[in-house]
């Protein structure tokens, strides 16, 4: 670890110094992008914090895209099933992190799936059209934003309402797979009063999720078809206090298929993810007061009825899995002078889940697990405090207690101090802790162990960010090392008896680039480079296991207005080699591939844009799981409207 410390440490201080002997005397400021990465609004010139946006311009220029494969292009990112049939499990991997490690905000409120094994939110859930920015950050989050932050947060914002009185909008695509999106909604404001509803719908016949390694088994599409309503109502009760309800609804059917290579005609899933709440903001001169309560439900069944077997051992199969999460938390922020921020909050979260499984065949089997027994709760306090730009210097410093009504108590810190070298560079270092909390399944299930402890994680980071004098490159290099402990793994004795246990470590670093370059006045050349490695440890026996997840990904995008209101934007990714999974079919490690893409846009009215996007263009045949399909040449056209 000292090695890669010093190396890092090195190559930090020659990028600094060359930067800092660059002409300063027209010096301007870093790109000012406004973030919330601590829940209070702030530059991100004056946090340390590893923090990348996805403004609306981008969202817009991926229309043609889910969310998923949004967030498949960003720096560290790789979602295992985005290029798969719509529907397909997605398996988020942040940083070389597990599953479950990444958590998921919208709208301020973090969100979960109580049901799943590891507590991760769907998010197939929120079609990308509905969504308004989101930010991307990194590193141990737990002293802000609780269990899950491991690796980081992504933190969702929906669509605003607009400020006029009535402002309709519309959306229509359609490509290949047969696959239609309509996006229909109004928005405005009435006095003190703010409203919106949308309504988004999305149709595919889809294709086979199994791949049919000899072509003529006549597997069937996996077809796929969704509704999303969101709606919110803002009032303005005073010139200091605002009231705001919303609810996001959604529900969605897919075909799933029997296994790696093995197609099934009769096996569907259908998956509803509810989600509404209440928040109350207070603005005063100095201090800002939030107080939200939100409920989320999410709800999975699976049938696989008899009249297509896939499975010798299997003739039917039902499941229902069910999760709901109730929050409440109350935080602010308190200036308390011109270079000191105080923020701290309380969190309330309920989670219990209800779930049954049965199945007839060779081996019959069934399982079931109550509501009434399978719940827990968990209370935080937390507090920060944050030093801004004292001769250049900013800190972070901050904690949490959690208490959990199964394993107790737990707590986390956060160090983050930076510097701006100069108007143009600043230089980085965080150490932070985080954890995650054993999920309802891992406790309670037939495999459960009610006396698991969180994993705990220490993650360091060191890098920098820096700009040219005429802000035509920006660069940032971060290095990271996150060191887990008290691993929950899935264990089976001597006896072969199978249940959860805290046994295993695990030990990544790795490093990114991103760097952005103005091409005058017609584009921007948008690039990313991240690599991960690490080993886990069990028995005290070290040992490569980041399954499915590269070593390397690369990103380039590049976005071009050569005339008019057009908008060309060709993008290239590539995915390095990989483990398999443990039980997956195949070779131990598979090759690497690539993708080129090309979105093409053009500005026919003001608020009307003609667009068709192109994806795999190369027609790449590639597994991201040995056995399952990903989308060869495809593309999708249509038309936004916002008035």
């Amino acid at each position: 670890m000292s090695k890669k410390l010093t190396l890092l440490s090195t190559a930090l201080l020659i990028a600094t110094a060359m930067f800092a002997q660059q002409d300063t005397s027209k010096s301007k400021s870093l790109e000012e992008v406004v973030v919330t990465a601590n829940k209070v609004v702030q530059k991100q010139s004056s946090t340390g914090k590893v923090v990348t946006v996805i403004t609306e311009d981008q969202i817009r220029q991926s229309t043609g895209r889910t969310l998923t494969e949004l967030l498949n292009t960003q720096s560290g990112l790789f979602v295992n099933g985005a290029n798969a049939p719509l529907g397909t499990n997605q398996e988020l991997y942040f940083r070389g992190a597990t599953t479950g490690k990444t958590l998921v905000v919208i709208d301020g409120i973090p969100v979960y799936d109580a049901s799943q094994i590891n507590n991760s939110f769907d998010l197939t859930s929120i079609p990308l059209q509905q969504i308004e920015r989101i930010e991307i950050l990194k590193g141990g989050q737990s002293t802000i934003w609780g269990s899950d932050a491991v690796a980081g947060v992504i933190q969702i914002f929906l669509k605003k309402e607009a400020k006029r009185l009535i402002s309709p909008a519309f959306s229509y695509s359609y490509g290949t797979f047969n696959t239609s999106r309509l996006v229909t909604g109004v928005s405005g404001s009435i006095a003190d009063v703010c409203y919106s509803f949308n309504w988004n719908r999305i149709k595919s016949k889809g294709f086979s999720s199994a791949n049919d390694s000899s072509g003529n088994k006549g597997f069937d599409n996996d077809a796929f078809e969704q509704n999303n309503i969101q709606t919110s109502l803002s009032y303005k009760l005073s010139n200091k206090l605002t009231a705001k309800t919303f609810g996001n609804f959604s529900t969605y059917t897919n075909g799933l298929d029997g296994g790696a290579f093995t197609d099934d005609k009769d096996y569907n899933a259908k998956n509803k993810n509810n989600m509404g709440g209440l928040t109350l903001l207070y603005k005063g001169k100095t201090y800002n007061l939030t107080l939200q309560g939100s409920y989320q439900q999410a709800k999975r069944t699976f049938v696989n009825d008899s009249t297509d077997i896939s499975s010798i051992y299997t003739n039917f199969e039902k499941g229902n899995y069910e999760g709901k999460t109730y929050t409440i938390e109350g935080y602010g922020n308190k200036q308390l002078c011109k270079y000191v921020n105080l923020v701290g909050g309380v969190q309330y979260i309920n989670q219990h889940t209800d779930q049954y499984y049965f199945s007839i065949g060779t081996y019959p089997y069934s399982y079931k697990l109550g509501n009434d027994s399978a719940k827990t709760t968990q209370i935080s306090a937390y507090s920060s405090l944050l030093i801004g730009d004292i001769k250049g210097l900013n800190l972070e410093l901050g904690g949490r207690i959690n208490n959990h009504s199964i394993y107790g108590n737990n707590a986390t810190f956060t160090f983050n101090p930076s510097y701006k070298v100069d108007e143009s560079t600043t230089v980085f270092f965080n150490v932070s802790s985080a954890y995650k909390a054993p999920s309802l399944y891992q406790l309670y299930s037939e495999y459960g162990n009610k006396g698991l402890k969180p994993e705990t994680s220490n993650t360091y980071e060191m890098g920098l960010q820096t700009s040219t004098t005429n802000k035509q490159l920006y660069l940032r290099i971060v290095g990271f090392m996150r060191d887990i402990t008290n691993l929950i793994t899935f264990y089976t004795d001597d006896s072969f008896n199978s249940y959860y246990i805290n046994q295993d470590k695990q030990n990544d670093y790795g490093f990114e680039v991103e760097s952005s370059i103005k091409l005058g006045k017609i584009g921007k050349w948008n690039n990313n480079f991240s690599f991960v490695d690490g080993q886990g440890t069990v028995n005290n026996v070290k040992v490569n296991n980041l399954y499915r997840r590269p070593n390397i990904i690369a990103n380039s995008s590049l976005t071009i207005t050569p005339y008019g209101g057009i908008t060309l934007q060709p993008s290239l990714k590539y995915v390095g080699t990989r483990l398999n999974g443990q039980f997956d079919a195949g070779p131990t490690l598979q090759p690497s591939f690539y993708t080129i893409d090309c979105y093409l846009g053009y500005q026919l009215l003001k608020k009307t844009n003609l667009f068709i996007d192109f994806h795999n263009i190369t027609n790449q045949q590639y597994f991201e799981i040995v056995g399952y399909n990903s989308k060869r040449i495809n593309i999708m056209a249509g038309i936004n409207i916002e008035l």
